[in-house]
């Protein structure tokens, strides 16, 4: 887990995910999704409802949208870690210590 401005992000090997909220709305659950490798970002969504989010990932439908096999092993290998990254977004958010990510199982 890293930490760059007030979003939290993880690393999968040279990809960086990111998840970005409106923190000024208290009941805004639209997140912005975003994988990038250096400059290039690889996969992006604006405005997606953490739930879809969630369903996007769980159902493998992010898989035809990714034009990378690299990253679609990565994807795979790291599910659990990446869908508890979104569920519990909000507490990722308050900064250390985060809950305990390195523990969960692939």
């Amino acid at each position: 887990i890293g930490f760059e401005g007030i979003f939290p992000y993880i690393e999968l090997e040279n990809y960086v995910i990111h998840i970005m909220t409106n923190i000024d709305l208290e009941q805004d659950t639209e997140m912005d999704f975003c994988i990038t490798a250096g400059k290039i970002c690889s996969f992006r969504r604006e405005n997606i409802p953490q739930k879809d989010l969630v369903d996007l990932i769980r159902s493998g439908k992010i898989y035809s949208k990714l034009t990378n096999s690299k990253l679609v092993s990565l994807i795979e290998k790291n599910q659990n870690k990446i869908l508890h990254f979104i569920e519990n977004h909000e507490e990722y958010l308050r900064g250390p210590p985060y809950p305990d990510y390195e523990s969960i199982k692939d």
